[in-house]
């Protein structure tokens, strides 16, 4: 008898375990991109700037990321995501702005038929918008828009670009769901610090999808704050200026050939400095494996009447090896006023998992 109860009770326990199991789940996964290549960048005369690079992150930032999803009951889920940066050609981790480890990706979330609410650090819809609506995607390397964004400041010129980071710290995050194919994301990220400098910061962004057709719409009022502080990897901080941002993105797929437009407004409200960044694209399928990438963007930047521009154009070839790996060559040249234009030259191997 005692036998046959512990039997039972076991198997009540498996299937308990089962079912705890089937409700929730956890999983580790991220991307390698590595490549070599020739880099350089529109330079004044006679400097020497060319570098030849094992290079980490040319095309897609690398990345290891965790997430788990639990479900509530009811349509509810608990979320959880943690994601670093890493320099996988020296094994190092890469910062976010605020300095620290989890640099892409740390919040936890709360997601059902209301849409989805997170808290901690999470990506900006302004990002979101930039890597969606050009063919280069989050290339901090060679696509024209997060160049002239400037998240990494690699706009060579002085307080041109966005003063924040990709994802937000300190954000709380609302998600709407999807209404027709039009949907809504709206964040606030807060100053976490005294004093009338201090400022939180707001964007608002609506999107719509329908078949070939994608657009959006993004306003972003950033706020200066001391907050946090400079952390451990020497980043210049989280939120950098005083600015107000308006973003409009589109793509529509021919079939033939997917075109790709952005246009952005900045205004740095103490400077008084304005930017005008706008980038068209396009993606060409030459056979159902591989894809001719093209995108040409430019920044114009005026400060105290004086006009610069910083122009990208960048041309590359992406190979599908499988559902986790591509290979890829891209060639781009980058001009600015006053400058002589850089080009740069790079393969790489890309891999999910």
């Amino acid at each position: 008898m005692f036998a046959k109860k512990t039997l039972v009770a076991l198997a009540a326990l498996a299937a308990a375990a089962g079912a705890a199991q089937a409700q929730s789940s956890l999983k580790v996964y991220g991307l390698v991109d590595m490549g070599l290549g020739s880099f350089e960048s529109a330079h004044a005369k006679g400097d020497s700037v060319r570098t030849t690079e094992v290079k980490s992150g040319a095309m897609t930032t690398s990345f290891i990321g965790f997430a788990g999803v639990e479900d509530l009951g009811g349509g509810l889920k608990a979320e959880f995501t943690l994601e670093s940066f890493l320099a996988a050609d020296t094994g190092a981790t890469l910062g976010n702005n605020a300095g620290n480890f989890w640099g892409r990706a740390s919040n936890v979330a709360l997601s059902g038929d209301f849409g989805k609410v997170a808290l901690g650090q999470y990506d900006n819809p302004l990002f979101t918008s930039g890597y969606t609506y050009n063919p280069f995607g989050s290339s901090m390397a060679f696509s024209p828009t997060m160049r002239h964004f400037s998240y990494l400041g690699q706009t060579p010129i002085p307080g041109a670009g966005v003063g924040f980071d990709t994802g937000w710290v300190n954000s709380v995050t609302y998600e709407s769901p999807s209404f027709s194919g039009l949907s809504f994301v709206a964040q606030m990220a807060l100053k976490e610090a005294t004093g009338s400098a201090n400022k939180n910061s707001y964007t608002a962004a609506a999107s719509y999808n329908a078949g070939p057709l994608s657009a959006t719409l993004t306003y972003a009022k950033g706020g200066k704050t001391t907050q946090p502080a400079v952390g451990v990897y020497g980043g210049p901080g989280a939120y950098t200026a005083n600015e107000k941002i308006w973003n409009l993105g589109a793509s529509y797929d021919f079939g033939v050939v997917k075109a790709f437009g952005q246009y952005t407004n900045v205004k740095d409200d103490d400077t008084e400095a304005k930017d005008k960044i706008f980038q068209v694209g396009a993606s060409v399928p030459v056979t159902d494996k591989a894809a001719v990438l093209a995108s040409f963007g430019q920044l114009k930047n005026e400060t105290a009447g004086v006009t610069t521009k910083d122009e990208v154009f960048s041309l590359g070839y992406d190979y599908t090896v499988s559902k986790r790996t591509d290979i890829y060559g891209v060639f781009s040249n980058h001009r600015v006023s006053g400058l002589v234009s850089g080009q740069s030259l790079a393969v790489g191997l890309r891999h999910n998992f």
